[in-house]
């Protein structure tokens, strides 16, 4: 690990660098409308270029597929645009409002941006644009009052006197212009929106004039007044002052306010009436107050230009700089990329490297275990073996020797002792021949012997005339039971971790053994992943548990009982 270390640390550092990088912080709903009440408040004052930089820096923070939050800015540089009068880029935020709206659903921010749209287009003179786009808004404020009962029909009253003013600037159906002008009055009335109440009344004014009606149209025009002025809505109260041809009243009312437009429009009306009543020096005297009032409006006009110009350029420059450093990210991004690339795959190569030595050095130290545990197992096995060969060498040759000077009987036993001598080596080298086995051997191969070396294991031990027990268990597992001498704790321990010869106990019927016949199951075992576990009490009898379910091979279920 001390050399896995290292690289570790500095692929955790890459990795934290790149999405430091790669993130981008995404601006909250509250702080955008924050922004955007800051640039309302901005144009609202007259500062409309800085205005729209505000809502173009806070754009700039904003991803590209949080339409929810950019409509908002859109919506606000929709504003600022149309004041400017640059209706081309208004247009161009309006409508992407009104797409991202549509997608969304919501009929009520479909309404207010058809709504947006058509003020703008009807400024610029699209007045059939601006029909359509109010005839669907109205429709579905309509709808939304059908279905609804808590929706209020306020904005139905907006989009109706909305599409009145626009037939009454178009100059046709005026009739139709008139009815949704009163509907949208009768609307306003239920509502108490007295403000509202006012600017219905002079429109109706202005309809009923454009119809010849002049009787009506100054009768609604003076309750417009009379509420403008109830209201405090001066803009309506000077429109409805030039209705009813209050020119003087209107000049002032106009200067005080800076409405310059209807000021001029005043002064040019008392020019004209001035100079046809003979009144020469007070015509004069409008006509130069209307002159510098002109000469103010075509500056304000230029100005106006110039701050169009302006605003585009700066746009443009806000663009170019938003792009370049776009660029300048994506292309760090790409270096970061490919060196996060490089460096997990060195991490990758080292780390398997590292995994390569590792598995070579257990390999090795397996194998360096393995030839040790099998030298000393030789080692011990040809001791033993040359023991008894040499007992029985020495044997044979006192009876070779000797053989006049024995009795039969004698000889009888001694050829016994030779018989139990080679029933030991002939153990011993069958032990010796399963351990020389153990890297070819099949599995199957290596359970049978494990299950003939326990069966012969527990007969060794047990008294005759008892029972051995052969079974299974599930899921896969077998056990063999014997009712024998047992074994001490010690005893059991040895045989399942010690790697050395464990000393062999006699039969009950004076049997003797090798000492490596359940370490040898054990290591068979081992070989195959398969489990064992003696269990055991001291003079009562030992049962052997071999679990099976681990094992590479597929084991067939069994149950049998064998008698001594």
């Amino acid at each position: 690990m001390c050399i896995f270390a290292p690289e570790l640390k500095r692929f955790i550092l890459i990795v934290f660098a790149f999405f430091s990088v790669m993130a981008t912080p995404a601006m909250t709903r509250e702080e955008a409308f924050a922004m955007v009440d800051s640039a309302y408040a901005l144009a609202m004052s007259g500062n409309i270029q800085q205005a729209i930089a505000v809502n173009n820096d806070g754009l700039s923070a904003v991803p590209e597929d949080s339409m929810d939050i950019r409509c908002e800015f859109y919506s606000c540089l929709l504003y600022c645009y149309h004041r400017l009068g640059d209706y081309q880029q208004a247009l161009y935020y309006g409508e992407a409002c009104l797409a991202f709206d549509e997608q969304d659903g919501d009929p009520s921010n479909i309404s207010a941006s058809l709504g947006n749209l058509a003020g703008i287009y009807s400024s610029a003179g699209q007045q059939d644009v601006a029909i359509a786009y109010l005839e669907r808004a109205i429709s579905i404020e309509e709808s939304l009052l059908a279905s609804d009962t808590t929706h209020s029909p306020k904005s139905l009253a907006i989009r109706k006197a909305m599409l009145g003013e626009v037939l009454l600037a178009k100059g046709t159906d005026l009739n139709r212009a008139l009815t949704l002008t009163e509907e949208a009055l009768t609307i306003d009335r239920s509502l108490g929106r007295r403000l509202q109440e006012g600017m219905r009344l002079a429109q109706l004014g202005h309809i009923y004039d454009a119809l010849g009606d002049a009787r009506k149209a100054k009768e609604f025009t003076s309750q417009a007044l009379t509420i403008a002025r109830e209201t405090g809505n001066k803009m309506t109260e000077v429109l409805s002052l030039l209705q009813l041809e209050q020119y003087e009243e209107a000049a002032e009312l106009a200067q005080q306010l800076g409405f310059k437009k209807q000021e001029f429009e005043a002064c040019d009306q008392l020019y004209a009436r001035a100079k046809a009543a003979g009144r020469n020096a007070e015509a004069l005297a409008w006509l130069e107050r209307a002159r510098v009032l002109h000469e103010q409006l075509m500056s304000e006009e230029s100005q106006r230009q110039l701050t169009i110009a302006q605003v585009k350029y700066d746009s443009f420059r806000k663009e170019q700089q938003l792009a370049e450093q776009q660029q300048e990210i994506q292309q760090k991004q790409a270096r970061l990329r490919a060196l996060l690339f490089f460096s997990l795959l060195a991490l990758i190569v080292i780390s398997l490297l590292i995994g390569l030595v590792v598995l070579l050095r257990h390999r090795n130290t397996l194998i360096a275990q393995q030839a040790a545990d099998k030298k000393r197992q030789y080692g011990i096995l040809s001791h033993d073996l040359r023991n008894p060969v040499m007992a029985q060498q020495q044997l044979l040759q006192m009876l070779y020797t000797n053989y006049e000077h024995y009795k039969p009987e004698e000889v009888h036993t001694l050829v016994g002792q030779l018989l139990a001598g080679s029933d030991n080596q002939l153990a011993l080298l069958r032990n010796l021949q399963e351990i020389v086995q153990l890297d070819r051997q099949t599995d199957r191969e290596m359970i049978r012997t494990v299950l003939r070396n326990l069966l012969s294991n527990a007969v060794k031990f047990s008294p005759r005339g008892s029972t051995i027990e052969v079974g299974t268990i599930a899921p896969a597992a077998f056990y063999v039971r014997d009712h024998g001498v047992g074994m001490t704790r010690e005893q059991i321990r040895r045989i399942l971790t010690d790697q050395k010869q464990v000393k062999s106990s006699v039969g009950t019927d004076g049997e003797s053994g090798t000492g490596y016949g359940l370490i040898l199951c054990r290591e068979l075992l081992n070989l195959c992943h398969c489990k064992l576990d003696i269990q055991s009490v001291k003079g009562e009898g030992t049962t052997f548990t071999i679990d099976l379910q681990h094992a590479y091979y597929p084991i067939n279920k069994y149950e049998n009982r064998y008698t001594r």
